[in-house]
């Protein structure tokens, strides 16, 4: 089939093959294309194109497979503002997650990522626990109130936009804690961490307009941003190393960017006794990532600097 074909031709391509990779393979074209396409068609015609490979059609254009290993979302215009690692213990609220709350009633995001790691679960680690002095560690249920607390202000804030929850390490350690410890009880409601938390699409990945991925955790190291978006082959957007930076990579296909998002948590916090008081170049804040006509456009940090967080220059709290 070639490039041009009118709407009729299309439809029948993306029914045919039930993934925008592959009528783009097809066609010929771009992946983006496809998606803007496909959302023209969809506006034009009042339908809805939705991928059927093992897959089912949720809120609109949301499309959540059934293993739930990858969730899919289109979006033309708009922001979304991804945060991650957020190890919500009790008490009160980091500056990081103050400036997010903010952020989110000015820019009135389309979506809203929360990139692994929300949970903590210290005294359910698999690894040994620590000297912490007069220090008491919370239980399992005390971070999970916490967790609750700090989630609700954002679902507040961010009334009307898609909220997904990809899951990361420190996130199953309640799950991995029952099934190992009390096999019986595996299969009750509530061993899963998000049998709470039902505002939240939950998956391994979320990938956006097929180009963008946003993931917990891909490479390590001083370079990860840099190996994410060379070796994806397309934007991506991890956490898991609480670093909060951008990477810019470019090739005959365009420009893509590797975006670590951070910590919402204070890297001097309690949760962090496991590094002996070592130097880290872990940074408080999250990204912003924007949208238009489908295509990302730089993204863009939220940045906690000796006790302040600053956005596009200016202070936020």
């Amino acid at each position: 089939m070639k490039a041009a074909c009118n709407d009729i031709e299309f439809m029948e391509c993306f029914k045919k093959h039930g993934s925008p990779q592959a009528v783009a393979l097809e066609l010929g074209v771009h992946v983006r294309n496809v998606h803007a396409r496909r959302r023209t068609i969809e506006n034009k015609y009042n339908i809805s194109l939705a991928s059927w490979r093992d897959e089912r059609t949720v809120s609109g254009k949301v499309v959540v497979p059934a293993n739930r290993h990858r969730l899919e979302a289109s979006l033309s215009d708009g922001v979304v503002i991804v945060f991650s690692d957020a190890h919500y213990w009790p008490g009160e609220p980091t500056t990081a997650h103050l400036a997010l709350v903010e952020v989110c009633k000015q820019l009135k995001p389309k979506m809203v990522v929360a990139n692994g790691d929300v949970y903590d679960g210290a005294r359910i680690s698999r690894h040994e626990p620590m000297y912490t002095g007069t220090m008491q560690l919370p239980t399992a249920n005390q971070e999970l109130d916490a967790v609750r607390l700090r989630m609700s202000e954002i679902e507040k804030v961010s009334k009307g936009a898609h909220r997904f929850w990809t899951i990361g390490n420190h996130d199953s350690r309640l799950h991995r804690y029952i099934v190992v410890n009390a096999p019986e009880l595996s299969d009750m409601p509530g061993v899963s961490l998000w049998d709470y938390f039902n505002g939240w699409e939950h998956g391994w990945s979320l990938m956006v307009n097929g180009d963008v991925m946003i993931k917990h955790r891909y490479h390590n190291g001083i370079h990860a941003a840099y190996n994410n978006a060379l070796k994806a082959g397309t934007s991506i957007v991890t956490g898991h190393l609480h670093r909060l930076v951008v990477t810019p990579w470019g090739d005959y296909r365009g420009r893509r960017y590797g975006v670590d998002t951070g910590t919402l948590s204070d890297p001097d916090g309690d949760q962090y006794t496991y590094l002996e008081g070592n130097p880290t170049p872990w940074c408080s804040g999250f990204a912003v990532l924007t949208f238009e006509n489908g295509r990302l456009l730089p993204p863009e940090l939220c940045e906690v600097i000796d006790g302040h967080a600053y956005f596009r220059g200016q202070r936020v709290l």
